[in-house]
């Protein structure tokens, strides 16, 4: 397990729709929180990973995964929503367990309204298993009852490998790419609801 020096703030992602920010490091490593359990910043992608992003076009690329229920999701899933709000988080994180309670207020209140909210976990590899429970018992006790996305190997691959600071927070149109800017850290219900109305604008 590595342990980096992180920095809070708001990183900008690149027009590939690349986030440079600071979660989860390769499958099977992860660059957690340091020893006072701050979230700190993180390095830019590389100029590899940022040639392949600008070609795709899009922040996570085509994938399969899984949701913690088991059923398979793909890239498919921000079509279903003009504007998807994605929060990558991760079961040891406490900002991000805080943040929750309100994003699953946020995720109802814009039920039927073209908005929705998935969570990326960056700790969670498959559904079933003991971090997998770890993270229904989160989820139940902060009622953010969307969908949650494990960290699967196609992830791993691309741009959820590189993030290594959460909570981090990306909008994504219906085909996949970014709107607006990636956010790190957590917020409150009322600056989550301020960016998204404004987000809604450049979508709809």
């Amino acid at each position: 397990m590595r342990r980096g020096r992180w920095i809070t703030g708001i990183l900008a992602l690149t027009l590939a729709g690349m986030l440079s920010v600071a979660g989860c490091a390769d499958a099977g490593s992860y660059s957690g929180k340091n020893e006072e359990g701050d979230t700190k910043a993180g390095t830019d992608l590389s100029q590899t990973q940022a040639d392949e992003q600008k070609a795709d076009k899009t922040v996570f690329g085509d994938f399969t995964s899984w949701s913690l229920a088991g059923t398979e999701v793909t890239q498919d899933i921000f079509a279903e929503a003009d504007l998807t709000m994605v929060n990558i988080w991760g079961t040891f994180c406490g900002p991000c367990i805080d943040e929750m309670p309100e994003l699953g207020e946020l995720s109802r209140e814009y039920e039927g309204k073209g908005v929705q909210i998935v969570g990326m976990l960056c700790d969670v590899y498959e559904p079933g298993g003991e971090k997998a429970e770890k993270a229904l018992e989160i989820i139940e006790a902060t009622k953010a009852d969307y969908t949650h996305i494990v960290a699967s190997d196609d992830l791993l691959r691309g741009t959820l490998g590189t993030v290594q600071a959460v909570p981090t927070t990306v909008f994504l149109d219906k085909e996949g790419k970014q709107v607006g800017q990636a956010y790190a850290g957590a917020a409150d219900k009322e600056t989550w609801k301020k960016r998204i109305d404004e987000l809604r604008k450049e979508v709809q």
